[in-house]
């Protein structure tokens, strides 16, 4: 038990400089900062990005746009009313 508290002892400069280097590269990161990041990734995708409901709703609106331009047209070719 002697030989690894020695050891450690004489170590434990390099470890702390290793620990304050892993430290200052923000390696361990806590849950909070992690929750953090998460939401503003959320933010940043939401933002950015349509959902999927919203595209459904766009392509529905497109075509029936497109049928309404297409009973237009066939008005306009046979002159209907």
């Amino acid at each position: 038990m002697l030989e690894n508290s020695d050891l450690l002892i004489q170590y434990s400069p390099i470890i702390m400089l290793v620990l304050v280097y892993f430290l200052q590269l923000k390696i361990f990161v806590t849950p909070e900062v992690l929750e953090k990041k998460h939401r503003e990734i959320l933010q940043e995708a939401e933002n950015r990005f349509a959902s999927r409901v919203a595209v459904h709703g766009i392509k529905e609106q497109m075509s029936e746009i497109k049928e309404k331009i297409d009973k237009i047209y066939n008005c306009f070719l046979t002159g209907e009313k």
